[in-house]
């Protein structure tokens, strides 16, 4: 059975602002790109929710997270029943851990 994909509302504003700064930097067919990575990625969490990596940080881990990368980006997300919810879409060169602190 397919789990679901629900992004939170700082998932989809991660989102937003990745597609706005590669459209910026890049123009819109590099964010096409890039975009399509992501939600290709997510998508995949619908047939193997448990797929992604261990997160680094061993709080974040022993409540359950998990990440999948793909590029640059990390979504990070927990599988909860029959549910994937994806908490952030983060650059992995920041201390993207500090989020979920704050």
């Amino acid at each position: 059975m397919k789990c679901k994909i629900e992004l939170t509302k700082d998932a989809w504003e991660d989102l937003k602002s990745i597609q706005e700064w590669y459209v910026l930097n890049f123009g819109k067919e590099t964010e096409l790109k890039v975009t399509l990575k992501i939600k290709q990625a997510l998508n995949r969490l619908e047939d193997f929710p448990d797929s992604g990596s261990r997160v680094p940080d061993e709080w974040l881990d022993r409540q359950g997270y998990r990440m999948v990368i793909t590029g640059r980006h990390a979504a990070v997300y927990k599988h909860v029943g029959n549910t994937v919810f994806v908490y952030r879409i983060v650059d992995t060169r920041r201390q993207y851990t500090r989020l979920f602190y704050e």
